[in-house]
């Protein structure tokens, strides 16, 4: 009488159950930190690209006035976001990588929850009559972009100018 030993004892499934889950509870963590930072470097990226985009914008529309000819500005919101989404990015959690934004803390500032980058464009180059009859001063039109509290990013304010650019850290994020 021989034995036939083709398959694997209980105990042996065991161990090799218990090596996978092993490998499962380091393995997942370190999977999440990386999507996470991969996410963070989207948002970064997408901010980044947008101020070079606003900076190279106002130079050349400062250099077309100088030479006599007309604007090149976007004259919206909606047109600027346009401009620099011409390739049609994604946020990391889904939709437009740039969206139309407000200063409101709670309603603007961009998408925390998908990491799209507020955009607000405030074109005040013209003097304008006040409801109560003043009048309101030409100023410098100025772009603002918000990268938003998104995962463990404080949240950023660039206000572009023809003068340059003003980059402000506003919030941390929320522990």
């Amino acid at each position: 009488m021989t034995s036939d030993n083709r398959g694997y004892s209980l105990f042996e499934l065991l161990i090799a159950i218990a090596v996978i889950g092993i490998v499962s509870a380091l393995a997942i963590p370190a999977y999440r930190t990386y999507i996470e930072t991969a996410n963070m470097t989207k948002v970064t990226a997408n901010f980044e690209q947008a101020i070079r985009v606003a900076q190279l914008s106002f130079s050349k529309d400062k250099t077309r006035r100088a030479i006599g000819l007309f604007d090149t500005l976007p004259s919206t919101t909606e047109a600027w976001i346009t401009l620099l989404n011409k390739s049609g990015v994604q946020a990391p959690g889904g939709g437009p990588a740039y969206i139309a934004s407000s200063n409101n803390q709670t309603t603007g500032r961009g998408n925390a929850e998908t990491g799209a980058i507020g955009v607000n464009w405030i074109d005040s180059r013209s003097e304008s009559v006040r409801a109560n009859g003043t009048v309101r001063p030409a100023r410098e039109a100025r772009l603002d972009l918000w990268r938003p509290r998104y995962l463990s990013l404080r949240e950023q304010r660039a206000l572009v100018t023809e003068a340059g650019v003003d980059l402000r850290n506003q919030r941390l994020p929320e522990d």
